[in-house]
């Protein structure tokens, strides 16, 4: 009797244990990276997995209808094994709409020749909720509309109650720079802000991030990119919905790179110089020329500034913007709202800062640009900007 009863006891006491340990997805999914025809799905878990996410039209028939297309993270051949999760859909079909899950295998342990021991399984549900969704982007697109937001420095608080003034039609999300004051871990960076936007876009919404000089420092800046992939693998880069070719920039840090505050560990100088010569090959490509509106996003202000960041950006940059029918620069990093018209401060292109206490919401057709900003109250915060597209001019 003895004996049964601490072989219960044992079996209790293991399957506690058991449920404690295990795998469990943390943090997303989130979607970044999105494109005509792919999509990159960002999410986390507590223990080491291969993980994959599943693929299925919008087409009324349920997931479980038939075996759905399988994408893996395996860049060289191997699928990864890690607790940080970023697989890329690609193939598929512009402005359309996809069903998805994640899948997380934890691995247990691996050893030699490939030997793998592997654990139970983490995913996003479809049985009993409705699949988690995205949509590719279109170009065919006749009217867009997105959101900015910038400088939440960790705030999820404030960023909760901006994004409640987020039109809910938007087909994106921007989020222009300084969203952590600096990056130090994973869990800062997810319960600083993006836990909150998790939970805002359903893991359904896309969204592009334009790095600010805070997502410079840290000891955890270095890994911006896993987080936030791109189509370049650099946090400068581009995209396209409906007629509106959006670069994104990325300005670097504000000091000069010997300033003692990056203890001996900037380069930005070079950085952007290389930046400048990317940016030429954009400017001459022909999905630029053939946009029918251009916006320029970048963390700090090109028309602000003494500052030896916006000098030299100003210096690299300007020379390759101006002449090349920019219609507009959205930018952050003043923590107040800012304007500066078209050819005041160097730049052809107007410039319009954000504050951080606003939403900026910005709606595209083939007439003009109208930007509207709106405070975490619901009530517009200054006056709205509206810009003639220049192609619209000609």
């Amino acid at each position: 009797m003895k004996k049964f009863a601490c072989f219960i006891g044992l079996l209790c006491f293991s399957l506690i244990l058991f449920s404690q340990d295990q795998i469990k997805i943390t943090h997303g999914p989130y979607l970044h990276n999105v494109g005509e025809t792919s999509a990159t799905i960002v999410w986390t878990t507590n223990k080491p997995a291969v993980s994959w996410v599943e693929i299925a039209p919008d087409d009324g028939t349920h997931f479980y209808a038939k075996e759905r297309e399988k994408f893996f993270d395996s860049p060289l051949g191997k699928k990864q094994i890690t607790k940080l999760h970023r697989i890329t859909a690609d193939n598929l079909s512009p402005a359309t709409t996809y069903n998805f899950r994640v899948f997380s295998r934890e691995v247990l342990k691996r050893g030699d020749n490939n030997q793998t021991l592997y654990g139970n399984v983490a995913s996003s549900a479809v049985y009993k909720v409705e699949p988690l969704k995205f949509k590719t982007l279109d170009t065919s697109k006749k009217e867009i509309k997105f959101s900015v937001v910038n400088d939440i420095h960790a705030d999820y608080k404030k960023l909760e109650s901006l994004l409640k003034q987020a039109p809910k039609d938007a087909d994106f999300l921007v989020l222009n720079g300084d969203m952590v004051s600096q990056m130090e871990s994973e869990d800062q960076i997810m319960k600083g802000f993006l836990d909150t936007l998790v939970q805002y876009t359903k893991s359904s919404m896309p969204l592009f991030y334009a790095r600010g000089n805070h997502e410079s420092r840290g000891n955890f800046s270095e890994e911006f990119i896993a987080y936030f992939p791109t189509p370049t693998g650099k946090p400068y880069y581009t995209f396209r919905q409906g007629k509106v070719f959006f670069i994104v920039l990325d300005g670097g840090e504000d000091k000069p790179d010997s300033d003692i505050e990056y203890f001996d560990t900037a380069n930005f100088d070079k950085y952007r110089s290389d930046q400048a010569k990317w940016l030429q090959s954009v400017i001459e490509s022909d999905e630029y020329k053939g946009a029918s509106a251009r916006i320029v996003i970048t963390h700090i202000p090109p028309a602000w500034g003494s500052w030896h960041g916006s000098v030299d950006f100003k210096k690299k940059f300007a020379p390759v913007l101006n002449g090349a029918n920019v219609d507009v620069i959205l930018s952050g990093h003043l923590h107040k709202h800012e304007f500066y018209p078209a050819s005041s401060s160097g730049f052809e292109a107007p410039n319009v800062v954000n504050s951080n206490s606003d939403i900026m919401n910005v709606c595209v057709d083939s007439e003009e640009i109208k930007i509207d900003f709106v405070g975490a109250d619901g009530k517009p915060s200054h006056p709205g900007k509206t810009f003639r597209l220049n192609s619209a001019k000609e």
